[in-house]
């Protein structure tokens, strides 16, 4: 009390510091956790890969380190709350949240990836059927080459074998 008889109820100025410094701490904490979370729900197409989906104002605290409580006190009922509610609600519009949309968006990408999965798969097995059969071609014409080296062969040794006898086209019976 001072000696005027009055009480005096403001706080200490280093109590008053520390508590700024305490709520500037919850501040930077979630919005550290809101830019970490967002870059989750890109990396992830756009379904939040925490909690089973479900993005809410408890998973960002936890995610945060800060107890949900934090948020209706005083400090930061009317600033801290509404920008958590605002960045919720922009979040939510844009990435697929909750359990049964997180379950059916999921389960629409396997069946797409089964999908193309069985395209690519089916390419294979005809680029592989074409590739035997472009083999199996090469393998005939590799035959037909060398029957053809092997008939060449013959006559040259034929030739040679008339030693230095004279070579005489034959008459073509056309004319």
């Amino acid at each position: 009390m001072k000696a005027t008889g009055t009480t005096d109820l403001s706080a200490p100025s280093g109590l008053i510091a520390f508590a700024k410094k305490r709520t500037q701490a919850v501040v930077t904490k979630l919005r550290a956790s809101m830019k970490t979370i967002e870059t989750e729900i890109d990396a992830h197409e756009g379904i939040y890969p925490l909690n089973g989906g479900k993005l809410s104002q408890a998973e960002l605290c936890r995610r945060a380190g800060i107890s949900n409580v934090t948020l209706s006190t005083p400090a930061h009922r009317d600033t801290t709350h509404k920008m958590v509610e605002a960045w919720l609600t922009r979040i939510r519009s844009a990435a697929i949240t909750g359990r049964k949309s997180v379950r059916r968006a999921v389960t629409d990408r396997a069946d797409d990836w089964k999908r193309a999965h069985a395209a690519i798969a089916q390419s294979y097995r005809a680029a592989e059927l074409e590739y035997l059969d472009m083999r199996a071609t090469v393998q005939k014409l590799q035959r037909s080459v060398q029957k053809l080296e092997d008939e060449n062969a013959a006559l040259r040794k034929v030739l040679e074998s008339t030693g230095a006898a004279k070579v005489v086209a034959f008459p073509n019976r056309d004319k």
